[in-house]
């Protein structure tokens, strides 16, 4: 069986093939965009939350309301901590609700630049173009104008990713100060498990900026004054109404109550086989070290268990690098995965087309990721089988049990 690439490649040789490509597969992003642009809908309506929240903690109003009434501006819910509003009192009292939209251009213009560079055209032998710009058929086109603070975070993390080689500090930081705003972004920290550095440093880096991060994140739980029980109590009601497309999308998906222990053991496994899978390819599968930098970017994703469609623009190199990594294990592999993911992805256009309620591509496209990833992973356990079992025999005969019996 012809592999998908292979395909795709022998029917978009001319350009007429090529724009048909781009057409199909850039519809669903293409088509949201130019709907909202035609019916004259409201832009940026994500900042103007996180503008709204502001403006209404400096009028000693909650930011928790649920309509709130702020001049010129059509907010959604603001989610963030007290504190984030109050840290954006001074840049909104500047240049005020208006001028501030028009401000916001300037961080996050650049910063959807850098993401749409690294998703599509940063040089990447193993991550085909074609198979990058099928992954964008799974996010919703609503995304592009909704001005997120996440495209601004996601950039800056990216760009100190890149360079991780020169120094792991900017990324961290980076890191530790998207938290502050989105507590869920400290998975990105994974891209610091996967570098290509001694495990002991890895490991080493990796809990001194997870415990900082945890640390941060639970000084803003506990320090958002009287606010403290509006905001918790909406963030419930947030992951249930606005679950994200990956875990609590799952959960949610069941009738599970998102702070349930039950949920948060299957989260705990969740993450723990997902993590696993990935340590294992970093290893396995003769990743170089920039490799190994997408692939933790892709993985920080999955693990993250409030992953919104905003995020995903950073998954189109690491899946079509997954795709790539099958070859290792023979045609039939990479021929299954490859239309595995193929399969997906033009189911993702069909039902943009036919608008099927029910069925929301993004949450089925990250479980298929996420299934691809274990699979890969499994398949390179089993290549490694010889060397692992030889390891293992070793561990186990220099271990003190063994040597006391013999």
């Amino acid at each position: 069986m012809k592999d998908a690439l292979s395909f795709i490649g022998n029917r978009t040789r001319t350009w007429k093939g090529q724009l048909v490509f781009h057409l199909i597969f850039l519809f669903p992003i293409l088509g949201a965009v130019l709907s909202r642009l035609g019916k004259h809908r409201h832009l940026l309506n994500d900042y103007d939350a996180l503008a709204c929240g502001a403006w209404s903690l400096a009028r000693g109003l909650s930011p928790y309301a649920r309509h709130p009434v702020c001049p010129g501006l059509d907010p959604a819910a603001y989610v963030y901590a007290p504190q984030v509003g109050l840290a954006f009192r001074p840049f909104i009292e500047a240049f005020g609700l208006e001028g501030s939209r028009l401000v916001w251009l300037i961080p996050l213009v650049p910063m959807m630049g850098v993401l749409i560079w690294y998703a599509l055209f940063k040089a990447m032998p193993r991550a085909p173009y074609a198979l990058r710009l099928m992954s964008l058929a799974a996010i919703a086109g609503s995304m592009v104008t909704c001005g997120n603070a996440g495209f601004v975070l996601n950039g800056l993390i990216v760009l100190c990713a890149l360079n991780l080689k020169r120094s792991q500090y900017p990324f961290i930081i980076a890191v530790l100060l998207a938290a502050m705003i989105k507590p869920a972004m400290l998975t990105w920290l994974f891209v610091l498990m996967v570098d290509d550095r001694r495990w002991l440093s890895r490991i080493a880096a990796t809990a001194v900026a997870a415990v900082a991060g945890l640390a941060i994140v639970g000084w803003m739980m506990t320090t958002a004054g009287p606010l403290t029980p509006q905001w918790h109590a909406l963030l419930g009601t947030i992951l249930h109404e606005q679950p994200g497309v990956a875990f609590f999308s799952y959960s949610n998906l069941i009738g599970l109550d998102p702070g349930s222990p039950l949920t948060l053991v299957l989260l705990a496994l969740f993450m723990g086989v997902l993590a696993l899978s990935g340590l294992v390819l970093a290893e396995g599968a003769g990743l170089s070290r920039d490799e190994r930098i997408v692939l933790g970017i892709g993985m920080a994703q999955l693990l993250n268990p409030r992953l919104m469609d905003y995020d995903m623009l950073t998954l189109a190199p690491f899946v079509a690098l997954l795709v790539m990594l099958a070859k290792d294990h023979g045609s039939r592999a990479y021929s299954w995965m490859s239309w595995v993911f193929a399969g997906t992805l033009i189911g993702c256009v069909a039902t943009n087309i036919v608008e099927l309620p029910l069925l929301h591509r993004a949450p089925v496209t990250v479980f298929v990721y996420c299934g691809m990833t274990v699979a890969l992973a499994l398949l390179t356990l089993r290549r490694h089988r010889a060397t692992i079992q030889a390891f293992v025999s070793k561990a186990v005969s220099l271990s003190p049990s063994s040597r006391a019996a013999s």
